[in-house]
């Protein structure tokens, strides 16, 4: 986090102070300091009223009275600054029914998830852990606050959540809180499927992915959640290699085509990434690195990359080849098209001294699937050495092999 949010919060505390009130670092910023992990987040917390914060700075937005939460201007910094609150009555297993404001940040600190979560930093740099999360993050583990049901009964999210902190940070799972998602996984179903799937993308773009797999398999929360149903359905058991491969992949894309490709589903990449409502950009590029992959693995890939690396891009088939090397333990596939792309004359299409524009005006044909085809055949041509990369020497070649085209 930048220096200068940091500094923008300090001042946020320190003005509060001054006015007479309480106010502490909360929540994840606290967590990731104590760590020494890069911080993201900053969230406020204070004994002033919503109407109190608004009145002590000159620059707020009321982003969430209901809630007791102000967004503070400090220094062109947007701060979310909130009144020490209580919550009860979760009938939908997400929003309280009630909110009541508090006077302590202890009974602040009470409604929090987990107690690694569940600690204040105020300005002098002391440390309010009425919950022990600092002795569990000495041991690495991941408890929730009080009764797990209770928590879980808040916001059925949470039981989510403990695998994605437990996968991020490396932390084992308390087993009381772990035999409490066991017992309530049904109840993820009042979860809105998008809460759902951008938790779950985050636990599967952590340090430990392996884990996250492991959890929800464990837990029973694979078999409720959308479109993981369906994926991990086929795979209960995992071998430690496999679980090491998952760790070496890069990227969400590639670990989603890692599972599909090691769970044998790769015929579901669209039903599964829709049911998690998951975006149209991260579903294209799932199912055109596991094709990318399947192409290969066929007898004649080695012989069709320079054409493969002209029709995807280097990106594309670098990163599945990368893929490719993880799964099949196949040394060396990215080194070859590294050599291949390195003597590439026209890297892309749009090197080529002719556009499909002009192609298409100097031949005199209608536009079609033919002119890609066309910049295709010449690129090739040029890197083959068969004709300069010149704009009348790629015409008088398209002129010749147009007939094949069209």
């Amino acid at each position: 986090m930048k220096t200068d949010v940091i500094e923008a919060g300090k001042q946020v505390l320190k003005k509060l102070e001054e006015a007479g009130y309480s106010a502490y670092f909360v929540g994840g910023y606290v967590r990731d300091t104590l760590l020494g992990r890069p911080v993201h987040d900053l969230d406020i917390a204070t004994s002033a009223r919503p109407e109190e914060v608004m009145v002590l700075f000159s620059r707020t937005v009321p982003t969430g009275l209901q809630h007791g939460t102000v967004t503070v201007l400090e220094g062109g910094v947007p701060l979310e600054v909130t009144t020490f609150r209580t919550e009860s009555g979760y009938k939908d297993h997400r929003r309280p029914d009630e909110v009541r404001f508090v006077a302590t940040i202890e009974e602040d600190l009470a409604r929090r998830d987990f107690t690694v979560n569940a600690m204040a930093l105020d300005l002098r740099g002391r440390v309010v852990d009425p919950f022990g999360g600092q002795k569990d993050l000495q041991n690495r583990i991941i408890r929730a606050v009080g009764a797990p049901q209770e928590r879980f009964a808040e916001d059925a999210l949470r039981m989510l959540r403990c695998i994605r902190f437990a996968s991020q940070l490396g932390f084992a799972i308390d087993r009381t809180t772990y035999e409490a998602v066991r017992e309530l996984v049904e109840d993820i179903r009042y979860v809105a499927v998008e809460r759902i799937n951008a938790e779950w993308n985050k636990a599967l773009a952590s340090r430990y992915p392996d884990r996250a797999v492991m959890d929800v398999l464990e837990t029973g929360l694979a078999r409720v959640m959308p479109g993981l149903n369906v994926l991990l359905s086929g795979k209960q058991e995992w071998s430690e290699t496999e679980r090491e491969r998952l760790r070496e992949v890069n990227g969400l894309a590639a670990r989603w085509s890692y599972l599909f490709l090691v769970c044998g589903r790769e015929a579901d990449v669209e039903s599964v990434l829709r049911a998690l409502r998951s975006e149209k950009k991260l579903i294209k590029s799932c199912r055109q690195m596991i094709d990318l992959v399947e192409m290969l693995r066929l007898p004649e890939a080695e012989e069709r990359s320079e054409r493969w690396l002209l029709e995807y891009g280097w990106d594309a088939l670098s990163n599945a080849a990368s893929l490719y090397e993880i799964i099949y333990q196949a040394a060396g596939v990215t080194a070859r098209l590294a050599r291949t792309y390195d003597a590439m004359q026209v890297k892309t299409l749009q090197e080529l001294a002719v556009s499909g524009a002009e192609l298409q005006q100097v031949l005199g044909r209608k536009g079609g699937p033919w002119i890609r085809a066309m910049l295709l055949r010449l690129s090739l041509d040029v890197n083959k050495g068969e004709v300069p990369n010149e704009r009348h020497a790629l015409l008088l070649q398209a002129r010749k092999v147009i007939d094949e085209y069209t």
